[in-house]
């Protein structure tokens, strides 16, 4: 395994905490090009999640379809360098490796090859992408209702919402500060508290699902398997082959206290108490669901209303773990402080 020094992981760690805000870091800064970071100068978070949408996925021009406009504006950016924090933030791992215990990250490691380096598989807890796509849906107008299905598409890309937004910046903009909440989202989507080591190879399949990338229905599956002795695990790992149903099978297996797998362990060891509800002898209960009738109904939101409590929710629970990752965080630099 590709280790960094103690000394490479105290610095780098060392000036994160350093930082004014660094509850509020994007770490898809990390590692990418200067004109990337200076982009942080528009003052735009909804501008900066634009583009490093734009360079993660792939465009191809066409002629006479709106998707021309997001061709054009990722061909504008296309200089940039931007990683994607999940797997490729060398300062998330180094956290990681801070914050969770050895035999907690052996199933995250994927094995590098060749040259490559071997690093530790994390995965965006609560992605923006697909309540977007619902939440487009829902205020579209007719016209471009069916200049998307001109396009084939039967439900909203993010690839279609880049193009709207490249082809009427202001009006998108406009549009998205009606959704409460939504701006927020945006802006701490690739902060501390949104990210969690997983086993290697299973971030994908996630979001491509039943569960549709969505953070509080994945949790419930894991709540299920602790409490309730119910294995839904390949409804996280649809599609997978039975290897990664084993090895995620062996992480949940890793948190364990005197009893064995334990779901009180889990949420503690993952700092995912602002997530869960809280039962009257203090044990953690049930997930919290990101809108309401969320575990009984529909997994996709069907109003704005649910959206609106979703990037509420999110950026809430979100920014919680955040503060309380950064507090142990502190906590473990300065316990190495003093033994130096």
């Amino acid at each position: 395994m590709d280790f960094s020094s103690e000394e490479e992981v105290k610095m780098k760690i060392e000036e994160f905490l350093a930082l004014a805000a660094p509850d509020r870091y994007d770490f898809s800064n990390d590692g990418a090009s200067e004109e990337y970071l200076a982009l942080d100068n528009f003052k735009n978070d909804l501008e900066k999640f634009i583009i490093y949408m734009s360079k993660v996925r792939g465009y191809k021009r066409t002629k006479e379809d709106i998707m021309k406009y997001g061709a054009d504006f990722s061909q504008k950016y296309k200089d940039l360098k931007i990683k994607d924090p999940d797997s490729k933030s060398i300062l998330l791992r180094e956290i990681y490796r801070k914050l969770w215990a050895d035999s907690n990250l052996e199933s995250c490691w994927v094995m590098g090859k060749k040259a490559q380096k071997s690093y530790i598989q994390g995965e965006t807890m609560n992605s923006v992408n697909t309540t977007l796509g619902a939440w487009y849906e829902l205020v579209e107008s007719e016209v471009h209702k069916e200049e998307r299905l001109k396009l084939g598409g039967q439900r909203v890309s993010i690839r279609y919402i880049l193009s709207r937004y490249a082809q009427d910046t202001r009006g998108q903009s406009e549009l998205f500060d009606t959704v409460q909440g939504l701006l927020f989202l945006i802006s701490v989507y690739h902060t501390l508290g949104n990210f969690i080591p997983v086993p290697a190879g299973c971030n994908a399949p996630r979001g491509t699902g039943i569960l549709e990338d969505y953070w509080d229905l994945t949790l419930k599956v894991i709540y299920e398997y602790y409490v309730c002795g119910e294995d839904k695990i390949r409804d996280i790992v649809k599609g997978a082959n039975s290897e990664l149903y084993e090895l995620y099978k062996k992480w949940l297996d890793s948190f364990q206290d005197n009893n064995g797998p334990s779901w009180q362990c889990f949420i503690e060891k993952n700092y995912l108490q602002d997530f869960v509800n809280q039962n009257v002898d203090g044990s953690y209960g049930i997930p919290k669901e990101l809108w309401r009738g969320h575990f009984s109904g529909a997994v996709l939101p069907n109003s704005i209303e649910q959206i609106e409590q979703f990037c509420v929710n999110a950026s809430c629970f979100i920014t919680a773990r955040s503060t309380r990752m950064l507090i142990r965080l502190r906590e473990l630099f300065q316990r190495d402080v003093e033994r130096m």
